[in-house]
């Protein structure tokens, strides 16, 4: 009498969309980082410190008269590329549905009816009364 339990799992599209928009947001922002930085970083002969320089202290516009530091767009970039990834692990509900259907009969009215084996009390869907039903393998 061992029910089987189907795992489903739940999408939210909105949720996906808010991801996906957060995660290229942030890509978009280590690549105009990287955009910024190559010339100098390719030609240096110790790179990784070229580029941690070129972080503090090169300055970048995206309209004019707005100036800020590339360290802000690694952070910009990385809290959004975090929320994207945590966005789209909170989108997906999973849960577990029976798999298996079972036949119930009323102990007032005496009739049979067909639901899932989730539950100990239920309402017959006949006489509406809420019941402790018996269970059927048929």
């Amino acid at each position: 009498m061992g029910t089987k339990l189907k795992r489903t799992i739940r999408r939210h599209k909105l949720g996906y969309a808010l991801s996906a928009t957060l995660c290229f947001i942030g890509v978009t922002a280590l690549f105009v980082v990287m955009r910024e930085t190559w010339p100098e970083v390719a030609s240096n002969p110790n790179p990784v410190s070229a580029f941690w320089s070129l972080l503090w202290t090169k300055q970048f516009s995206p309209i004019p008269g707005v100036e800020f530091k590339l360290m802000y767009l690694i952070i910009l970039a990385v809290a959004t590329l975090i929320s994207g990834a945590a966005v789209f692990a909170f989108s997906r509900q999973q849960f577990s549905l029976p798999g298996k259907t079972m036949r119930f009969q009323c102990p007032f009215c005496k009739k049979y009816w067909r639901a899932s084996h989730d539950r100990g009390q239920v309402v017959c869907p006949h006489c509406y009364h809420l019941v402790h039903p018996k269970m059927d393998e048929k």
